[in-house]
């Protein structure tokens, strides 16, 4: 009569088990960044040969019932991956800036540019409506204004595939 260590099932214990489950996860992992090439799909950046530096990403939360399936799955960059969770401000974005030396005239206008013209352009292009994030306050000439990656990259993807405007798009010529 033989014991069986509470332990093992089918000649495996617990942590061959997890082993083994680890390395599909690392391995799922890796096909994802070689699918991906290696880039963030929210801002672009590439790591090439750098697994360690991208995150997979469940693209649908497995808390809200998405799978494990490769196609659910997505490689962001670790600002990236942070932000969408809430852990960071805000993902890599494109900076602009005021000069500091604009007439009032002019940083009036750059202003209204970046609070309601950018936003009701993006809103009627793309039917959404993005709203660049200030962080610098509004009593100094010196205005930063920043645009998320990932709604750039979502504005040229779509205003690619529309024939309706005349626009170049980056994605396309493969400039990230």
């Amino acid at each position: 009569m033989s014991i069986e260590h509470p332990m093992q099932s089918n000649g495996k214990d617990e942590a061959d088990e997890q082993d083994e489950q680890m390395s599909s996860t690392y391995q799922t992992k890796l096909q994802v960044h070689e699918r991906d090439r290696y880039k963030c799909l929210c801002c672009g950046e590439v790591f090439d040969g750098k697994p360690s530096k991208l995150d997979a990403d469940h693209i649908v939360p497995k808390g809200a019932g998405g799978s494990n399936l490769h196609t659910n799955i997505g490689s962001l960059c670790r600002k990236c991956h942070e932000a969408k969770h809430g852990e960071r401000e805000i993902a890599p974005t494109i900076r602009f800036m005021s000069t500091g030396d604009m007439s009032d005239k002019e940083f009036r206008w750059f202003r209204h540019f970046w609070d309601e013209i950018f936003p009701a352009l993006t809103q009627i292009a793309v039917n959404h409506r993005i709203e660049p994030l200030v962080d610098i306050d509004d009593s100094t000439p010196w205005q930063g204004r920043h645009i998320p990656m990932g709604f750039v990259r979502f504005c040229d993807r779509t205003f690619a595939d529309r024939d309706d405007i005349n626009y170049a798009s980056r994605e396309a010529h493969n400039y990230w």
